[in-house]
């Protein structure tokens, strides 16, 4: 059986409340209170999904980032070292890879794809043309990592890859912005899409704007 979509969730949730009844399988969102403030909503869309995606079971494919919000890369930066990053690219600052702000930031869905296999850069490029997702930026990568990258968690597949217009590093190579999610070991770096990519490797889209 799949795993129900959000709006099932709180579908099932209403038909609970409305036989006035509960599920011992619901217990767990009784636990930490998170039922009961899905319950007394009128919307929705306000309340926590992430938190109740993972009590649900699921395994998170999807996120929402920022786009054009007011940090900086060193912030970002900054705050992965204080904040479970054991390892950022000392090459990735402002400088190389600069974020500006938007006065209207706007939200994009990262779609995190597994390809199953071990694929090279233009075959990456190709399963995202395929599965319908554009082509991520470093900006994708950089509010991903600040965003999620203590979230999301994966020994079998611990590298997310960004795919974006590579940056051309001093020493003339192109690189591209990956984040490591694996539990003990996260990290933010640069690699070269020449040499390809291993079956430990995911893919990172973006879902088009509606």
């Amino acid at each position: 059986m799949s795993n129900p979509t959000f709006d099932q969730a709180f579908q099932l949730l209403s038909v609970v409340r409305e036989a006035d009844k509960t599920l011992e399988g619901l217990q767990a969102l009784y636990a930490t209170g998170l039922l009961s403030d899905l319950l007394k909503t009128e919307d929705p869309a306000k309340v926590d999904r992430e938190a109740f995606r993972k009590l649900l079971g699921f395994d998170p494919s999807s996120f929402r980032v920022k786009m054009g919000a007011a940090e900086t890369t060193d912030e970002i930066v900054a705050y992965l070292n204080a904040n479970g990053f054991n390892y950022v690219n000392e090459w990735i600052n402002q400088k190389n890879f600069p974020l500006k702000a938007k006065e209207t930031p706007e939200d994009d869905e990262i779609v995190i794809y597994d390809p199953g296999t071990s694929f090279t850069e233009e075959e990456g490029l190709a399963i995202l043309k395929r599965e319908g997702l554009l082509r991520p930026t470093y900006e994708h990568g950089l509010r991903f990592a600040r965003e999620h990258g203590t979230a999301t968690t994966s020994a079998k597949k611990p590298f997310v890859i960004f795919l974006h217009e590579p940056w051309q590093d001093p020493d003339g190579d192109r690189r591209i912005v990956y984040v490591n999610r694996y539990p003990d070991n996260r990290g933010l770096d640069l690699y070269y899409p020449v040499n390809g990519f291993y079956g430990d490797c995911v893919l990172a889209g973006v879902r088009p704007r509606k």
